[in-house]
């Protein structure tokens, strides 16, 4: 498999469980109003790779529904970066 930020060929590691401190890593959104609780997602799986160290999360099939079906109502928590801006230094892309 390539990986999706540095384009390695072959480099990902096998699907492996996540296990953080709170027991969960969470994709969070906005919250489309002030008393709605944010949308979250929850990855209990993730690859790795060897050549770059990114962390891919996946979501399990029960979140993925979850997801589908929220999908077009998800508000990010940044804006898009403008045309022609450079990415900072932190950012892998």
């Amino acid at each position: 498999m390539r990986c999706p930020v540095c384009g390695a060929e072959d480099s990902l590691s096998p699907l492996g469980d996540l296990d953080v401190k709170w027991d969960e890593i969470r994709l969070r959104f906005a919250r489309p109003d002030l008393l709605d609780a944010r949308p979250a997602f929850f990855a209990s799986r993730g690859r790795a790779c060897r050549s770059c160290g990114v962390l891919l999360p996946f979501l399990n099939g029960k979140q993925l529904e979850e997801l589908r079906e929220e999908f077009d109502e998800l508000i990010p928590v940044a804006p898009d970066p403008k045309p022609g801006t450079l990415p900072s230094p932190e950012c892998p892309s």
